[in-house]
Protein backbone atom coordinates (compact mmCIF):
# COMPACT_ATOMS: atom_id res chain seq x y z
CA UNK A 1 0.00 0.00 0.00
CA UNK A 2 0.64 3.80 -0.19
CA UNK A 3 0.01 6.36 2.17
CA UNK A 4 0.14 9.91 1.04
CA UNK A 5 -0.20 12.24 4.07
CA UNK A 6 -1.41 15.52 3.04
CA UNK A 7 -1.24 19.28 4.55
CA UNK A 8 -4.33 21.93 4.56
CA UNK A 9 -2.79 24.22 2.39
CA UNK A 10 -3.97 24.32 -1.46
CA UNK A 11 -0.83 23.54 -2.93
CA UNK A 12 -0.15 21.09 -1.41
CA UNK A 13 -3.77 19.14 -1.86
CA UNK A 14 -3.67 19.80 -5.35
CA UNK A 15 -0.27 18.34 -5.85
CA UNK A 16 -1.41 15.22 -3.64
CA UNK A 17 -4.59 14.91 -6.06
CA UNK A 18 -2.77 15.27 -9.54
CA UNK A 19 -0.16 12.54 -7.93
CA UNK A 20 -3.07 9.84 -6.43
CA UNK A 21 -4.80 10.45 -10.01
CA UNK A 22 -1.35 9.20 -11.69
CA UNK A 23 -0.49 7.02 -9.35
CA UNK A 24 -4.26 5.27 -9.49
CA UNK A 25 -3.63 5.30 -13.61
CA UNK A 26 -0.77 2.82 -12.99
CA UNK A 27 -2.81 0.75 -10.83
CA UNK A 28 -1.31 1.29 -7.72
CA UNK A 29 -3.08 0.91 -4.35
CA UNK A 30 -3.16 4.38 -2.81
CA UNK A 31 -4.72 5.45 0.59
CA UNK A 32 -5.05 9.32 1.48
CA UNK A 33 -4.36 10.82 5.10
CA UNK A 34 -5.86 14.49 5.54
CA UNK A 35 -6.66 17.09 7.98
CA UNK A 36 -10.23 18.49 9.15
CA UNK A 37 -11.47 20.50 6.68
CA UNK A 38 -9.88 18.74 3.71
CA UNK A 39 -12.08 15.93 3.49
CA UNK A 40 -14.72 17.33 1.23
CA UNK A 41 -12.10 18.87 -1.21
CA UNK A 42 -10.39 15.45 -1.25
CA UNK A 43 -13.34 13.96 -2.12
CA UNK A 44 -14.89 16.29 -4.75
CA UNK A 45 -11.37 15.44 -6.64
CA UNK A 46 -11.29 11.83 -5.74
CA UNK A 47 -14.00 10.41 -5.71
CA UNK A 48 -14.32 6.87 -4.16
CA UNK A 49 -11.42 5.84 -5.85
CA UNK A 50 -9.06 5.99 -3.03
CA UNK A 51 -9.83 5.28 1.14
CA UNK A 52 -9.85 8.68 2.88
CA UNK A 53 -8.34 8.68 6.24
CA UNK A 54 -8.20 11.49 9.25
CA UNK A 55 -4.91 12.70 10.20
CA UNK A 56 -3.74 15.10 12.73
CA UNK A 57 0.05 15.80 13.63
CA UNK A 58 0.15 14.06 16.86
CA UNK A 59 -1.27 11.07 14.89
CA UNK A 60 0.50 7.36 16.06
CA UNK A 61 -0.50 6.37 11.85
CA UNK A 62 -1.45 3.12 12.94
CA UNK A 63 -1.19 2.20 9.41
CA UNK A 64 1.96 2.61 8.88
CA UNK A 65 3.23 -1.37 9.57
CA UNK A 66 0.88 -1.95 6.54
CA UNK A 67 2.72 0.77 4.31
CA UNK A 68 5.23 -0.20 2.04
CA UNK A 69 6.00 3.46 0.79
CA UNK A 70 5.07 6.83 2.17
CA UNK A 71 4.40 10.01 0.04
CA UNK A 72 4.57 13.31 2.32
CA UNK A 73 4.73 16.83 0.99
CA UNK A 74 6.68 18.02 3.36
CA UNK A 75 5.18 17.01 6.43
CA UNK A 76 7.89 17.97 9.57
CA UNK A 77 6.23 15.06 12.03
CA UNK A 78 7.23 12.27 9.40
CA UNK A 79 10.13 12.63 10.58
CA UNK A 80 9.17 10.64 13.99
CA UNK A 81 7.44 7.61 12.07
CA UNK A 82 10.74 6.29 11.23
CA UNK A 83 12.72 7.19 14.65
CA UNK A 84 9.88 6.19 16.58
CA UNK A 85 9.02 2.85 15.17
CA UNK A 86 5.30 3.78 13.80
CA UNK A 87 6.60 2.29 10.42
CA UNK A 88 7.52 -0.74 9.32
CA UNK A 89 11.42 -0.82 8.92
CA UNK A 90 11.07 -1.69 5.10
CA UNK A 91 8.93 1.40 4.33
CA UNK A 92 10.23 3.86 1.66
CA UNK A 93 9.64 7.52 2.70
CA UNK A 94 9.71 9.68 -0.47
CA UNK A 95 9.36 13.59 0.38
CA UNK A 96 7.93 16.52 -1.81
CA UNK A 97 9.52 20.09 -1.58
CA UNK A 98 9.64 22.83 -4.08
CA UNK A 99 11.60 25.62 -2.56
CA UNK A 100 15.85 26.60 -2.54
CA UNK A 101 17.18 25.18 0.12
CA UNK A 102 20.75 25.51 -0.10
CA UNK A 103 22.38 27.97 2.42
CA UNK A 104 23.53 31.32 1.57
CA UNK A 105 25.73 33.76 3.76
CA UNK A 106 22.52 36.46 3.09
CA UNK A 107 19.68 34.56 4.44
CA UNK A 108 17.91 35.05 7.33
CA UNK A 109 18.25 33.90 10.98
CA UNK A 110 14.61 32.93 9.82
CA UNK A 111 15.39 31.54 6.73
CA UNK A 112 18.91 29.79 7.73
CA UNK A 113 16.03 27.50 10.75
CA UNK A 114 13.97 26.98 7.51
CA UNK A 115 16.25 25.68 5.27
CA UNK A 116 17.67 23.26 7.83
CA UNK A 117 14.62 22.12 8.69
CA UNK A 118 13.99 20.93 5.25
CA UNK A 119 17.29 19.47 5.38
CA UNK A 120 16.22 17.38 8.16
CA UNK A 121 13.03 16.12 6.82
CA UNK A 122 14.87 15.18 3.36
CA UNK A 123 17.63 13.57 5.32
CA UNK A 124 15.07 11.45 6.78
CA UNK A 125 13.98 9.80 3.68
CA UNK A 126 14.71 8.03 1.19
CA UNK A 127 13.96 9.63 -2.08
CA UNK A 128 13.74 13.26 -2.34
CA UNK A 129 12.09 15.00 -4.87
CA UNK A 130 12.73 18.37 -5.61
CA UNK A 131 10.34 20.85 -7.96
CA UNK A 132 12.37 23.41 -9.31
CA UNK A 133 11.93 26.22 -12.43
CA UNK A 134 15.05 26.18 -13.87
CA UNK A 135 17.80 22.93 -14.49
CA UNK A 136 18.95 22.49 -10.96
CA UNK A 137 22.76 23.29 -9.31
CA UNK A 138 24.41 20.28 -8.40
CA UNK A 139 23.23 18.15 -5.43
CA UNK A 140 23.54 19.99 -1.57
CA UNK A 141 26.26 17.87 -0.06
CA UNK A 142 23.97 17.98 3.10
CA UNK A 143 21.96 15.14 1.67
CA UNK A 144 21.99 11.81 2.15
CA UNK A 145 19.63 10.53 0.62
CA UNK A 146 18.82 9.73 -3.01
CA UNK A 147 17.70 13.50 -4.85
CA UNK A 148 15.78 13.69 -7.57
CA UNK A 149 14.95 17.01 -9.45
CA UNK A 150 11.53 17.01 -11.11
CA UNK A 151 9.17 20.06 -12.58
CA UNK A 152 6.87 21.73 -11.16
CA UNK A 153 3.60 19.97 -10.25
CA UNK A 154 0.23 20.84 -11.60
CA UNK A 155 -3.69 19.90 -12.40
CA UNK A 156 -4.93 19.01 -15.82
CA UNK A 157 -7.47 21.69 -16.64
CA UNK A 158 -10.84 20.02 -16.59
CA UNK A 159 -13.47 23.25 -17.91
CA UNK A 160 -13.05 25.71 -20.68
CA UNK A 161 -12.78 29.61 -19.42
CA UNK A 162 -16.01 30.17 -21.05
CA UNK A 163 -17.73 27.50 -18.72
CA UNK A 164 -16.05 28.79 -15.88
CA UNK A 165 -17.48 32.63 -16.36
CA UNK A 166 -20.69 30.91 -16.60
CA UNK A 167 -20.49 29.62 -13.36
CA UNK A 168 -19.26 32.85 -11.24
CA UNK A 169 -22.59 34.57 -13.56
CA UNK A 170 -19.94 36.54 -16.02
CA UNK A 171 -20.32 37.22 -19.97
CA UNK A 172 -17.82 34.66 -21.73
CA UNK A 173 -16.41 37.70 -23.21
CA UNK A 174 -15.51 39.59 -19.49
CA UNK A 175 -12.54 40.14 -17.94
CA UNK A 176 -11.85 39.38 -14.28
CA UNK A 177 -8.37 39.59 -11.93
CA UNK A 178 -8.75 36.83 -9.39
CA UNK A 179 -8.02 37.47 -5.41
CA UNK A 180 -6.58 34.37 -4.08
CA UNK A 181 -5.59 34.16 -0.62
CA UNK A 182 -4.99 30.12 -0.14
CA UNK A 183 -6.81 27.56 2.27
CA UNK A 184 -7.37 29.75 5.14
CA UNK A 185 -6.90 26.56 7.85
CA UNK A 186 -4.08 26.12 10.18
CA UNK A 187 -1.23 27.85 11.58
CA UNK A 188 0.01 29.10 8.42
CA UNK A 189 -2.98 30.72 7.53
CA UNK A 190 -1.68 34.32 5.20
CA UNK A 191 -2.09 36.47 8.32
CA UNK A 192 -2.51 39.74 6.73
CA UNK A 193 -5.70 38.09 4.75
CA UNK A 194 -8.03 40.99 5.84
CA UNK A 195 -5.57 43.77 5.61
CA UNK A 196 -5.70 43.25 1.70
CA UNK A 197 -8.92 42.22 1.51
CA UNK A 198 -9.72 46.04 2.78
CA UNK A 199 -7.61 47.35 -0.57
CA UNK A 200 -9.21 45.06 -3.12
CA UNK A 201 -12.55 46.28 -2.04
CA UNK A 202 -11.77 50.08 -2.51
CA UNK A 203 -10.76 49.47 -5.95
CA UNK A 204 -14.16 47.55 -6.67
CA UNK A 205 -15.38 50.11 -8.99
CA UNK A 206 -12.31 49.96 -11.02
CA UNK A 207 -11.89 46.14 -11.72
CA UNK A 208 -13.99 43.68 -11.60
CA UNK A 209 -12.75 41.22 -9.03
CA UNK A 210 -13.13 37.59 -8.34
CA UNK A 211 -12.33 35.76 -4.90
CA UNK A 212 -11.44 32.50 -4.53
CA UNK A 213 -13.32 30.29 -1.98
CA UNK A 214 -11.41 28.88 0.53
CA UNK A 215 -11.70 25.58 2.74
CA UNK A 216 -12.44 27.92 5.55
CA UNK A 217 -14.35 31.29 3.99
CA UNK A 218 -13.30 34.57 5.70
CA UNK A 219 -16.72 36.68 7.10
CA UNK A 220 -15.60 39.80 5.35
CA UNK A 221 -18.18 41.87 3.69
CA UNK A 222 -17.28 42.47 0.06
CA UNK A 223 -18.41 45.40 -1.95
CA UNK A 224 -21.34 43.59 -4.01
CA UNK A 225 -19.60 44.06 -7.23
CA UNK A 226 -17.29 41.72 -6.34
CA UNK A 227 -17.57 37.89 -6.98
CA UNK A 228 -17.25 35.46 -4.31
CA UNK A 229 -16.69 32.88 -5.77
CA UNK A 230 -17.02 28.73 -4.76
CA UNK A 231 -14.21 26.51 -4.02
CA UNK A 232 -13.70 24.96 -7.46
CA UNK A 233 -12.22 21.43 -6.70
CA UNK A 234 -9.87 21.99 -9.60
CA UNK A 235 -8.41 25.74 -8.95
CA UNK A 236 -6.44 25.65 -11.99
CA UNK A 237 -9.10 26.00 -13.94
CA UNK A 238 -10.24 29.60 -11.97
CA UNK A 239 -6.85 30.61 -12.63
CA UNK A 240 -6.76 29.83 -16.18
CA UNK A 241 -9.81 31.79 -16.85
CA UNK A 242 -8.64 35.09 -15.38
CA UNK A 243 -6.73 38.24 -17.14
CA UNK A 244 -4.51 38.15 -14.08
CA UNK A 245 -4.21 36.65 -10.23
CA UNK A 246 -3.36 38.72 -7.00
CA UNK A 247 -2.18 36.01 -4.25
CA UNK A 248 -0.85 35.77 -1.03
CA UNK A 249 2.97 33.76 -1.67
CA UNK A 250 2.64 30.15 -2.42
CA UNK A 251 3.83 27.20 -5.22
CA UNK A 252 0.29 26.35 -5.75
CA UNK A 253 -0.73 29.18 -7.34
CA UNK A 254 2.79 30.12 -8.66
CA UNK A 255 2.43 26.68 -10.29
CA UNK A 256 -0.79 27.21 -11.73
CA UNK A 257 0.06 30.80 -12.88
CA UNK A 258 3.32 29.42 -15.35
CA UNK A 259 1.61 26.38 -16.90
CA UNK A 260 -1.65 28.67 -17.68
CA UNK A 261 0.19 31.64 -18.92
CA UNK A 262 -1.48 34.00 -16.48
CA UNK A 263 0.20 36.79 -14.91
CA UNK A 264 0.97 36.80 -11.10
CA UNK A 265 0.95 39.31 -8.47
CA UNK A 266 2.25 38.63 -5.27
CA UNK A 267 1.53 40.13 -2.36
CA UNK A 268 4.24 40.28 0.76
CA UNK A 269 5.43 37.44 2.56
CA UNK A 270 4.73 36.96 6.09
CA UNK A 271 7.36 34.19 6.72
CA UNK A 272 10.50 32.78 5.24
CA UNK A 273 8.86 30.02 3.32
CA UNK A 274 6.54 32.53 1.34
CA UNK A 275 9.41 35.46 0.79
CA UNK A 276 11.08 32.03 -1.14
CA UNK A 277 7.89 32.10 -3.38
CA UNK A 278 8.33 36.04 -4.24
CA UNK A 279 12.15 35.06 -4.63
CA UNK A 280 11.10 32.23 -7.18
CA UNK A 281 8.75 34.90 -9.27
CA UNK A 282 11.88 37.70 -9.29
CA UNK A 283 13.84 35.00 -10.76
CA UNK A 284 11.81 33.92 -13.43
CA UNK A 285 10.66 37.23 -14.18
CA UNK A 286 14.30 38.93 -13.71
CA UNK A 287 12.62 41.92 -12.07
CA UNK A 288 9.96 42.88 -9.24
CA UNK A 289 7.09 43.29 -11.52
CA UNK A 290 5.10 40.40 -10.40
CA UNK A 291 5.40 41.50 -6.53
CA UNK A 292 3.37 44.34 -4.65
CA UNK A 293 4.93 45.37 -1.26
CA UNK A 294 2.56 48.10 -0.19
CA UNK A 295 -0.61 49.38 -0.63
CA UNK A 296 -0.44 51.98 -2.57
CA UNK A 297 1.32 50.11 -5.70
CA UNK A 298 -1.46 47.96 -6.44
CA UNK A 299 -3.14 49.58 -9.10
CA UNK A 300 0.15 50.86 -11.13
CA UNK A 301 1.46 46.73 -10.53
CA UNK A 302 -1.96 45.26 -12.12
CA UNK A 303 -1.58 47.80 -15.01
CA UNK A 304 1.86 47.14 -15.46
CA UNK A 305 1.11 43.20 -15.55
CA UNK A 306 -1.63 43.65 -17.77
CA UNK A 307 0.42 45.64 -20.37
CA UNK A 308 3.38 43.24 -19.88
CA UNK A 309 1.00 40.15 -20.07
CA UNK A 310 3.05 38.71 -23.29
CA UNK A 311 6.58 39.12 -22.10
CA UNK A 312 4.93 37.50 -18.44
CA UNK A 313 3.80 34.80 -20.48
CA UNK A 314 6.63 33.82 -22.87
CA UNK A 315 8.95 33.46 -19.65
CA UNK A 316 6.32 31.15 -18.19
CA UNK A 317 6.60 28.89 -20.94
CA UNK A 318 9.92 28.17 -20.51
CA UNK A 319 9.25 26.44 -17.34
CA UNK A 320 7.93 22.42 -17.42
CA UNK A 321 5.17 21.36 -15.94
CA UNK A 322 4.76 18.12 -15.97
CA UNK A 323 5.48 16.89 -12.63
CA UNK A 324 2.99 14.59 -11.48
CA UNK A 325 3.89 12.74 -14.43
CA UNK A 326 7.14 12.74 -13.22
CA UNK A 327 7.00 12.10 -9.98
CA UNK A 328 4.46 9.43 -10.28
CA UNK A 329 6.77 7.68 -12.45
CA UNK A 330 9.35 7.79 -9.70
CA UNK A 331 7.30 6.86 -7.51
CA UNK A 332 6.09 3.71 -9.06
CA UNK A 333 9.78 2.17 -9.49
CA UNK A 334 10.17 3.17 -6.02
CA UNK A 335 7.25 0.98 -4.93
CA UNK A 336 8.01 -1.97 -6.87
CA UNK A 337 11.57 -2.09 -5.62
CA UNK A 338 12.55 -3.58 -2.09
CA UNK A 339 14.22 -0.37 0.33
CA UNK A 340 17.35 -2.07 0.31
CA UNK A 341 18.24 -1.71 -3.34
CA UNK A 342 16.75 1.30 -4.03
CA UNK A 343 20.52 2.99 -4.17
CA UNK A 344 21.17 0.36 -7.04
CA UNK A 345 18.94 1.71 -9.38
CA UNK A 346 19.62 5.89 -8.31
CA UNK A 347 20.27 6.02 -12.02
CA UNK A 348 17.31 4.41 -13.82
CA UNK A 349 15.07 6.99 -11.13
CA UNK A 350 17.66 9.77 -12.19
CA UNK A 351 16.58 9.31 -15.79
CA UNK A 352 13.12 9.61 -15.53
CA UNK A 353 13.55 13.58 -14.72
CA UNK A 354 13.80 15.46 -17.72
CA UNK A 355 16.69 18.09 -16.05
CA UNK A 356 19.92 16.44 -18.59
CA UNK A 357 22.09 17.91 -15.71
CA UNK A 358 21.12 15.05 -13.73
CA UNK A 359 19.95 11.35 -15.04
CA UNK A 360 18.28 12.52 -18.46
CA UNK A 361 20.76 13.17 -21.01
CA UNK A 362 18.38 13.32 -24.33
Amino acid sequence: MISFVVGRNMGHLSRCVSITKKLLQLDLPVQVFGFEGTHDYLLDNLKSNVSLKAYEESTQFEEGRKTQLLINDWRSEVVRFRTEGLLDINTKIVTIYHSDFSMSRNDSIEMQEYKKKILNIANHSDIFLHMNLFPPKPVNPGLNCIYIPIPIITREISQSPEEVKRQLGLQEDEQFILVQMGGGLGIHRYQQIEEWYKHINGLAGRYRFVVAGQLQEEDYQFDKRIIKAPLFPNGRNLVNAASLVISKPGMGILADCISTGIPLLFLPADDAEREQKISMLRKILNNDLGTIKKPEEIVTKIEQALENKHEIQKKFKQIPSNGAEVASQIIEMAYRTPLSELPNIREDLLRLTPFSSYGNKG
